[in-house]
């Protein structure tokens, strides 16, 4: 794969305090070869000496741009305005505290979609960056795939990615109201309706810096989250209401299993009332001569390519009934 030459790329970058990692991650977005790359950073209301340094840092890097928000808008919300602050056809979203794994990995990704015109959204490969493994954290494909091999699949990892702008924008971006978790895999699903793909590449790849032993806390938001956000977007997605309850039910077993009965149960309230707010605005639309939300309407072709690449979709109802009663992964 030859590396693009001087293609315009935006590298977006969310901060939240962590000044140091975000400073490697700018660092890293800077040192890039053969593409013409803005880095656009988008801080959420990090603590005034953290941005200070952040600042002070930015001051000599010519082609980054910072917008202070003053706020957390969430990882959806501040991926769209980071994005929106740039024009260039390629958008690449980079943790800020990760890195990106040698100076060519811009100019990979971008010639990665040159040559392959299908192609809307590609994922990187996540390694960890005390490890040099595969980091399990950032790693949501289905049994079989492997890190170290690419795959045509229906999503990608938000810590390092590239999308086309243009197909971007036309489904809408991504759907802020998520705030976090999902919010990868309901731009995907919109993109992919469009009749673009997306593949996992592991040739283009990141370091993250997460700790060998760091476990997530589901109890702390992630799982309300999960529930809230995968509810809200099957509803979207034309999911018939007796699966979206057979799902609700599950969620529930499944906090109860793990102790986070309370974040379920949030979850459900806040993702009936998301719901509600969703099908009211398509009925005003309507009622003013629209059609509603067409990329939300799944045709055909989609879903047989989601079927295809997420197997787990195919299994017996008892099998899938029998995972809710496994723990959650840390």
């Amino acid at each position: 794969m030859n590396p693009a030459s001087d293609v315009q790329v935006d590298v977006i970058i969310l901060s939240w305090n962590r000044p140091d990692d975000t400073i490697a991650a700018i660092a890293s977005a800077a040192e890039q070869e053969g593409v013409v790359q803005r880095i656009l950073i988008v801080d959420q209301g990090s603590e005034a000496d953290n941005l200070c340094q952040l600042e002070a840092y930015l001051a000599g890097v010519p082609n980054a741009t910072l917008n202070k928000l003053g706020r957390n808008s969430g990882v959806a919300g501040g991926r769209n305005i980071a994005s929106a602050m740039g024009r260039a056809p390629i958008i690449v979203a980079l943790d800020s505290d990760a890195i990106f794994a040698d100076c060519h990995v811009l100019a990979v990704a971008v010639a990665h979609l040159d040559s392959h015109p299908e192609l809307c959204a590609i994922g990187f490969r996540i390694d960890n960056y005390y490890t040099g493994e595969n980091d399990a954290t950032a790693w949501d494909y289905p049994p079989g795939c492997r890190p170290d091999t690419g795959f045509p699949t229906t999503r990608f990892m938000g810590g390092g990615h590239a999308l086309r702008r243009s197909v971007f924008e036309a489904v809408g971006a991504y759907d802020d109201r998520l705030f976090f978790c999902g919010e990868e895999v309901d731009l995907c699903y919109r993109m992919l309706n469009t009749g673009y793909r997306i593949a996992y590449v592991p040739e283009v790849a990141i370091r993250h810096k997460s700790s060998p032993e760091e476990r997530v806390v589901w109890g702390r938001g992630r799982y309300y989250y999960t529930v809230r956000n995968n509810l809200y977007s099957a509803y979207k997605f034309g999911t018939p209401l007796p699966r979206l309850l057979l799902g609700a039910s599950a969620f529930v077993v499944r906090g109860v299993r793990n102790r986070v009965l309370p974040s379920a149960l949030r979850g459900l309230v806040d993702a009936l009332g998301m719901c509600r707010a969703y099908r009211q605005g398509l009925n005003l639309e309507k009622r003013n001569g629209g059609f509603g939300n067409p990329v939300y309407a799944l045709n055909r072709e989609t879903r047989r390519y989601i079927r295809q690449c997420e197997p787990t979709r195919q299994e017996p109802l008892f099998a899938k009934v029998l995972r809710q009663f496994t723990r959650l992964p840390n």
